[in-house]
C-alpha cells in the first residue's frame, strides 16, 4: 500500500490509509463502513483522518472527550467491537449513535516505539461486525501498520531536510552579513558577529534578521543566500 506517493505529510497518508480501509473492509462485509485513521505520537499534536468527514470528526471527537477505544492513553491490544449491547465507553458509544453508527471495530496499528495508532471502523446500525470482517480488518491493519511506518519514517527525513535547509540559509545570511560589518569596520568575524548579537539584544531581533537588515541595505542589494543541496550524479 502506498501511502507517500501524493502524500506532503502524515495527514495526507492518514487520509489515504483511512480510505482504502473502508473500501477493503466495505468489501468484505458487503455493506458501506466507514473508517478513521488516528495516530498519537511523542512531542506531536495527535492527528487523525476519515474516509468520511463523520468518520474524522468522530476520531477528533475522542481526544477531545479522552473516553474512546482510541484516545490518547487507551490501551487498545487487539481488535475490539463496540456496540450497543456492551457497558465500556458509553459516552462514546453515545456518539456513536448519533453519528450514525451502530457499532465500531477498533484495531491497533503495529508501530515503532513512541508512537500509536488505530484504525476504526465504522458501521450502520443494521450491520454488525462479524469473525470474518474482524479478520479482514485485523489483517488489513497489519499490512497497514508497514506502509504507514515506512510514510512515517520518509516524512521525517522530509521534514529534516528542510529544517536543516533552513539553518542553512540562515547560517549562510549571518555569514555573509558578517563579511560586510568585517570590510566596513575592519573588524574580526567574531567581532562582526558580536556587533550583529549586541544589535539583536538591543532591537529585540532575531540575528538572522538583523542580518537581512544589513544585507538589503547594501547599495547593490541583498545577494543570494539561498542553499541548495548539491545535486547527487
Amino acid at each position: 500500500m502506498d501511502l507517500v506517493t501524493g502524500a506532503d505529510g502524515e495527514e495526507r497518508s492518514l487520509q489515504i490509509l483511512a480510505e482504502a480501509a473502508a473500501h477493503w473492509v466495505s468489501t468484505a462485509a458487503g455493506a458501506a463502513i466507514e473508517c478513521a485513521a488516528v495516530l498519537h505520537r511523542q512531542r506531536s499534536c495527535p492527528a487523525s483522518a476519515g474516509s468520511s468527514p463523520v468518520a474524522a470528526g468522530l476520531a477528533a471527537s475522542e481526544d477531545e472527550h479522552g473516553d474512546g477505544p482510541t484516545a490518547l492513553g487507551s490501551a487498545l491490544a487487539a481488535p475490539t467491537v463496540i456496540n450497543q449491547a456492551g457497558a465500556r465507553w458509553q459516552a462514546y458509544r453515545r456518539r456513536l449513535a448519533d453519528s450514525g453508527f451502530g457499532a465500531a471495530l477498533a484495531v491497533p496499528l503495529d508501530l515503532k516505539p513512541g508512537s500509536a495508532g488505530a484504525l476504526v471502523f465504522l458501521a450502520p446500525a443494521n450491520v454488525g461486525f462479524t469473525a470474518k470482517v474482524v479478520n479482514e480488518a485485523a489483517w488489513f491493519a497489519e499490512v497497514a501498520s508497514h506502509s504507514l511506518k515506512l510514510a512515517l519514517d520518509v516524512h521525517g527525513v522530509i521534514r529534516a531536510g528542510d529544517n536543516l535547509k533552513q539553518v542553512l540559509e540562515s547560517r549562510t545570511s549571518i555569514d555573509v552579513a558578517c563579511g560586510v560589518l568585517m570590510a566596513q569596520n575592519r573588524c574580526s568575524y567574531a567581532e562582526a558577529f558580536s556587533k550583529l548579537a549586541g544589535t539583536s539584544r538591543n532591537r529585540n531581533l532575531k540575528v538572522r534578521s538583523v542580518a537581512d537588515s544589513i544585507l538589503r541595505a547594501m547599495p547593490s542589494g541583498a545577494p543570494g543566500t539561498r542553499f541548495e543541496p548539491p545535486a547527487i550524479a
